[in-house]
């Protein structure tokens, strides 16, 4: 397979961040870090563009409406941007972070919440992630002629590694940004410098419990004593205990990893809790795979 994320990074002096998904939770932390670092250019998108008034007014920071399930919108503020930088428009850091979770009985999901769930957090994505492609391969330092290169963030979860009971679309949603994020990324020339990064958090304390978060209509076959009732039960108490990482903290580290000058690793899990489920769900994809080995050899040798 085609290697990825060949060459050290180092984020520029004077980079342009994109980010989607500004309006609260991680989009809003990483939005508001970005604005705080002198020189550091944003371009901060929501739905809602006045969901982003918390940004400071300067020339760094420009509010742009973007629904990433509209490829009108998409292009947009892609053609906004391009004019309001003019000649000098690139993009150095891009955070595919706009998405909710879908929850609940997946037999009881109606067709239009599950396609608005994919289309949101895989199409989406996609859309984003390919018109940001084609800004960074055009982009070159003026100086040296070489390529700029850049970092594309995309936002999965544990749960784009690990799948639990009553949120079989939002896994879906964020298996599909992995396979095809890790896809793409191994498609890129090694000139363009282009690296892509699978950012993996567990729980994250955002407002998964208002706008971000739907739920399908309760089946009434599936009981309290269901696998997805008592996951849900066990989150909720987990939620107003505190659980979860802080988003600010997931923002930090996004920063650190684009600006520490060393090579971008493709997958990124954050936390204690994704880091341990991650080992553990290998290991134990490596022991299902040496049980089966006399089958999936179909009498050859391995």
């Amino acid at each position: 397979m085609n290697p990825v994320n060949l060459e050290p990074y180092q984020l520029p002096d004077d980079a342009v961040w994109l980010i989607t998904g500004c309006s609260s939770g991680i989009g809003r932390e990483i939005a508001t870090l970005v604005a705080s670092k002198p020189n550091q250019r944003l371009i901060a998108t929501a739905r809602d563009p006045s969901s982003l008034s918390y940004l400071p007014t300067t020339d760094n920071v420009l509010r742009l409406p973007l629904d990433v399930t509209s490829p009108d919108s998409v292009n947009k503020a892609f053609d906004t941007a391009a004019k309001h930088f003019g000649k000098d428009f690139h993009l150095d850091v891009v955070v595919n972070n706009a998405g909710y979770s879908l929850s609940g009985d997946t037999e009881s999901a109606t067709e239009e919440e599950s396609h608005q769930e994919i289309e949101t957090l895989f199409f989406g994505t996609a859309r984003v992630t390919m018109r940001s492609v084609e800004v960074m391969r055009q982009s070159k330092h003026p100086e040296t002629g070489n390529f700029r290169g850049g970092v594309i963030f995309n936002i999965s979860s544990l749960a784009g590694l690990c799948a639990f009971p009553g949120h079989a679309y939002y896994h879906a949603g964020k298996f599909a940004v992995e396979g095809w994020t890790e896809s793409v990324a191994r498609e890129m020339h090694p000139d363009w410098k282009i690296n892509f990064c699978i950012v993996e958090p567990s729980g994250v304390k955002t407002n998964f419990e208002g706008h971000s978060k739907a739920n399908t209509k309760p089946h009434p076959d599936y009981t309290d004593d269901m696998p997805a009732r008592k996951l849900a039960a066990w989150v909720s108490k987990g939620i107003q205990a505190g659980m979860g990482l802080e988003p600010s903290a997931v923002a930090e580290t996004l920063f650190t990893v684009a600006r520490r000058g060393e090579r971008v690793p493709l997958r990124l899990p954050l936390g204690a809790t994704c880091w341990k489920m991650a080992k553990s769900r290998y290991e134990s994809s490596l022991a299902e795979l040496e049980a089966i080995k006399g089958i999936s050899g179909m009498g050859e040798e391995i």
